[in-house]
């Protein structure tokens, strides 16, 4: 009775903290450090609570079967939802600035992870792995570290504190991007001057925003929409179960071949159905994906193990901490060779640290309107290309062992 009654606790806990978030989602705290970063925070505190619960002698358990299924449904279902809205088509309208720039961005964290990996990373466990969800993270955002350190079999509880050194280090440095980048950067790159960044006028919706007010019950589209994105997702994990029957039905790697192709095929599914408008124009596409990136980030975070946290989180955080500094020198140092101006190398580089959400605030705070839409389609390319950059990259350090 007692674990049925804790478990759930844990479901409802799941499932209810992210509406919460959503609905104070303009809370001063939520605002400074987005709504995953609060899904995070909230899930780690939990956790904190059972661990310090289970030092005073309670004997509470957590299911974390439970945690880990619903955690990959999440994500394998919001990954498409995501992708239908984005701006991939209208990245042809960027200007040669943006795109060379943008492309700076993911070269350099391509080249600083590969060199953290070597000096640093190869030395921890999932070593490799982490370096292919930083690569997906810094060049598209959260749900590409998520989905790759799925693809590559990494363990929950690493990817909670993969998470976790972003949630860090990606608030102290989005501080340095709103107060002392461009003073800085002004001296060395040059200054913005009557810049074309696009060549024909863009229709740019920033698909991170969930402030969109939307019925999911009523609207068919929207539910038709999230059908989809469960069939695009259970077609993966098919894929993923005949692989595994082909491949010898191993006992124990069921979960190893369907997790990877459930996320692959979803990626591939929603740029594809990007394209189509029917889709891609359904208002609430955010709203519910953004959820189920909370159910996620929350299921994961509720469950890490604090008696592990010390020694494995700082060797993540280091990575993290050493690859977000080193790529954005790099960037500046390109930046600098392509002629650049400053405005520009900083709105890319958010749009590949940070992902669409961040944009409107950099650009607002650089008075420069004129890169808000060319940032939010920067991002949204990331979050297409992430996946796939971390991926190959990652499997590649990984052989390189």
């Amino acid at each position: 009775m007692k674990e049925i009654l804790i478990l759930g606790i844990q479901i409802f806990l799941i499932f209810g903290i992210p509406l919460l978030i959503i609905r104070f989602r303009n809370n001063k705290l939520t605002k400074w450090i987005g709504t995953i970063g609060m899904a995070y925070l909230l899930g780690i505190i939990f956790s904190l609570i059972v661990f310090i619960l289970k030092k005073m002698g309670l004997e509470i358990t957590l299911n974390e079967d439970i945690g880990e299924i619903l955690s990959h449904a999440a994500i394998g279902i919001s990954i498409p939802l995501l992708l239908f809205s984005s701006n991939i088509k209208q990245t042809l309208k960027l200007s040669k600035t943006v795109l060379l720039s943008f492309l700076s961005v993911v070269l350099s964290v391509i080249f600083v992870t590969v060199v953290v990996f070597i000096i640093h990373s190869k030395n921890i466990y999932y070593g490799a792995e982490l370096s292919g969800m930083a690569i997906g993270l810094y060049t598209g955002g959260t749900p590409n570290l998520n989905a790759i350190g799925n693809i590559l079999g990494v363990d929950g509880q690493t990817i909670s504190y993969a998470n976790l050194s972003d949630m860090i280090i990606g608030a102290i440095f989005y501080i340095f991007l709103l107060v002392l980048c461009k003073p800085i950067l002004k001296n060395f790159l040059k200054k913005q001057d009557n810049v074309n960044y696009h060549k024909e006028e863009l229709y740019v919706q920033n698909y991170d925003d969930i402030s969109e007010k939307v019925n999911v019950m009523k609207d068919k589209n929207l539910l038709l929409n999230i059908l989809y994105a469960f069939l695009m997702a259970l077609f993966g994990a098919f894929i993923g179960l005949v692989v595994w029957l082909i491949s010898g039905a191993k006992e124990g790697k069921m979960i190893d071949n369907i997790v990877p192709m459930m996320m692959i095929t979803v990626t591939i599914f929603g740029i594809i159905a990007s394209f189509n408008k029917k889709i891609s124009t359904v208002k609430g596409n955010n709203l519910v994906g953004q959820y189920l990136i909370l159910v996620f980030s929350f299921s994961l975070a509720s469950v890490i193990d604090f008696n592990d946290l010390s020694i494995k989180f700082l060797g993540i955080f280091l990575i993290f901490c050493l690859i977000t500094i080193f790529s954005f020198l790099v960037h500046v140092f390109i930046s600098k060779i392509i002629k650049t101006d400053v405005d520009c190398a900083i709105v890319t580089l958010t749009a590949g640290l940070y992902g669409p959400a961040f944009i409107p605030a950099i650009t607002n705070q650089l008075k420069n309107d004129d890169l808000t839409a060319p940032g939010l389609i920067c991002g949204s390319l990331g979050y297409a290309i992430g996946t796939f950059l971390g991926v190959g990259i990652g499997i590649l350090l990984r052989l390189s062992l």
